[in-house]
């Protein structure tokens, strides 16, 4: 049985591509994720926005109105009728969740896959060329890699593409790379220099 969380995940997908179709036929793909990426990060910083999206006891016309009033005209009609889609669906608080399926419908369309790489230190421009170069032969497609820093890791890396099991070979290559940044780290730590992440 389907827990709520991957009802909302499903939910969010068709939502989210079928924003995506409507905004590739009018050529505003691009532009739509922009304006979702963006509305997303304003929301985690303005509290009071965000209690309007995700409270469910607001009422469905006030906030419709409220939506016409802050949207309209400062966003593109398709981001509105989005939101004004999801209102009068119930499911203006998956908006987050709506614009993460969209981001990753629209990396899948045009040929991208989301990399995330865990290192001890920073990845120096060799290791990152030959990270990307060896997802791209194992995905097909092209590596938009998410690095972040660990200190607490002893060296090496975890790199992740959604749920994706490495078969041998993509594995042995990321070992090769891995051991460069385990001896980097150690160098790093004997020589005392610290990275902020």
């Amino acid at each position: 049985m389907a827990g709520t969380g991957d009802i909302e995940m499903a939910l969010a997908r068709v939502y989210g591509d079928s924003m995506l179709e409507l905004a590739e036929k009018q050529g505003e793909a691009d532009a739509l994720l922009e304006e979702l990426t963006d509305l997303a990060a304003f929301l985690d910083r303005d509290a009071g926005l965000d209690a309007f999206f995700m409270n469910p006891t607001l009422d469905e016309n006030a906030r419709e109105k409220s939506i016409e009033k802050m949207f309209r005209g400062r966003a593109s009609d398709l981001l509105v009728n989005a939101l004004q889609v999801l209102n009068r669906k119930g499911r203006l608080s998956l908006f987050r969740q709506v614009a993460d399926a969209y981001h990753h419908a629209h990396q899948t369309l045009r040929g991208h896959a989301e990399v995330f790489v865990k290192t001890a230190v920073p990845l120096t421009a060799e290791l990152r060329a030959k990270i990307v170069a060896t997802m791209a032969e194992h995905t097909g497609k092209v590596p938009d890699l998410v690095e972040s820093i660990d200190e607490d890791m002893l060296g090496g890396l975890i790199v992740q593409i959604g749920d994706e099991k490495f078969d041998s070979s993509v594995v042995q290559k990321l070992k090769v790379l891995g051991g460069s940044l385990h001896e980097r780290a150690l160098k790093e730590i004997h020589s005392d220099r610290t990275y902020v992440g």
